[in-house]
């Protein structure tokens, strides 16, 4: 009975050691340190749907207008369009605020949009990663 209970134990230990190691191996662990800092250099990002191209526009009054329509006024970091440009197609605008207690409030104001004519085709939405859309 001791020589099966050792048997046992072994093969117990040598699963579980085969199984950390694959749990630990560096591309895992990489791999989970890449996917929380890409999460938490999204979180503070926005995508604007819905706005038109202008040639010589400017992005920072763009956004503004749109934040200030649903009484909001964080300070914003970057802003940008994102995407190939395409004949007829408007590209997606991405910016960033200052802080995470901003766009908990742009969230839950962006919906207000839909009601004002002037902004009834535009839409707001958190920059998400790959995995997440």
């Amino acid at each position: 009975m001791k020589s099966t209970v050792q048997t046992e134990l072994k093969s117990y230990s040598s699963a579980l050691s085969q199984s950390c190691k694959a749990a630990l191996a560096p591309r895992k662990i990489e791999a989970a340190v890449k996917r929380v800092s890409d999460k938490e250099d999204r979180s503070r990002n926005f995508i604007i749907y819905g706005v038109k191209e202008e040639s010589g526009e400017d992005l920072n009054q763009c956004v503004d207008s749109i934040l200030t329509e649903i009484e909001e006024k964080p300070r914003i970091i970057d802003c940008c369009r994102i995407g190939n440009v395409k004949q007829d197609m408007c590209r997606p605008i991405k910016f960033t605020v200052s802080n995470h207690d901003h766009v908990r409030q742009i969230l839950q104001k962006c919906k207000t949009l839909r009601n004002k004519e002037e902004y009834k085709s535009v839409y707001l939405s958190p920059d998400r990663t790959v995995d997440e859309r």
